[in-house]
């Protein structure tokens, strides 16, 4: 039961686009219930792993280095590929692993688990930040005990009143934003109690403009950065996403990140003293070279970024 726990708690996408949605507000985005984009490189669904991956960086953005921690030291994919797939076994206290890669931990390579040492405590941070966080999240709904008008930006800038109950929060509603036959209605998201249920009301979702907006604001999100310091994942995702649509204009910015990106890799490449590291640099950086001729050669002068390819692909020989 505990195992199933573990496994179970790691796979909820919704966790994951909850945590990246705040995250997003909290640095003055739009929240969002994407993780990432499908594109026509993603022929599945994520796995756990790469949906901590999409979101990492995301975490490191807002200072959450303590929930990049967890993810770290409590998910290991191994027990939950061999989980599901029925591919272990038992003792009393043990839990081996069969058809899998092995798990290292702290430099050791193991194949087996310790029930007491090993998995108990990590299904009890499970539950111990499980219920950390649904009680935060569930507070934050009951705080709004009054009603309260805030600004909001749907996608232009209208004034949205919060409606607050003794229960908590019951939605919202933009006052006269919709027109019908000559008469203005409200608009919003409320709890319906008569069916017991959350409803929208006059709400129009224009996905091609929702995509743009997000999109526009994930690329000012990267020019604002000086580095991606955690994990690359959510960004390549937002360059095939980029690439797929075929915007000029995004295809331009994010050409120039990538760009931005691969030079500040370059420079780290040239002031490394040690060779052995210096050596790995060129694996790192021609991905976001050789992504910035393909996605926009056509675009900006590519002859200084092939000449630093040829360089690259020279020292990697």
């Amino acid at each position: 039961m505990g195992i199933l726990l573990y496994s179970t708690f790691f796979e909820n996408s919704d966790f994951y686009n909850i945590l990246g949605s705040l995250c997003k507000i909290r640095l003055g985005y739009k929240g969002s219930s994407y993780l990432y984009y499908k594109t026509k490189k993603l022929d599945r669904l994520l796995g756990t792993g790469e949906k901590i991956d999409q979101i990492s960086e995301l975490l490191e953005d807002c200072n959450k280095e303590h929930i990049i921690s967890f993810f770290k030291e409590n998910h290991f994919k191994e027990i939950r590929n061999t989980f599901f797939h029925s591919a272990y076994s038992l003792t009393d206290e043990e839990y081996f692993l069969h058809d899998s890669e092995p798990i290292i931990i702290n430099n050791w390579v193991q194949n087996s688990l310790n029930f007491e040492t090993f998995i108990t405590p990590k299904i009890e941070k499970i539950i111990a930040f499980f219920d950390f966080f649904k009680n935060l999240f569930l507070d934050s709904f009951n705080s709004y005990q009054n009603d309260k008008i805030v600004n909001g930006l749907f996608p232009n800038p209208v004034e949205v009143t919060i409606k607050g109950s003794e229960r908590g929060l019951k939605g919202f509603i933009i006052k006269n934003s919709v027109q019908f036959y000559g008469k203005w209605h409200d608009s919003g998201i409320f709890y319906d109690e008569q069916y017991d249920m959350w409803t929208g009301k006059n709400i129009t979702m224009y996905f091609p403009n929702l995509e743009t907006i997000e999109i526009g604001e994930l690329l000012r999100r990267y020019e604002d950065k000086d580095d991606i310091r955690k994990n690359n994942s959510e960004f390549f995702n937002l360059i095939d996403k980029i690439a797929e649509r075929n915007n000029p204009n995004e295809k331009l910015r994010g050409t120039m990140l990538l760009v931005k990106f691969g030079n500040v890799r370059y420079e780290k490449m040239e002031a490394q003293q040690n060779e052995h590291k210096k050596n790995s640099f060129p694996k790192i950086i021609l991905p976001y070279y050789k992504q910035a001729i393909e996605l926009g050669g056509n675009i900006i002068d590519p002859a200084p970024i092939k000449k630093l390819i040829k360089e690259l692909e020279t020292e990697q020989m």
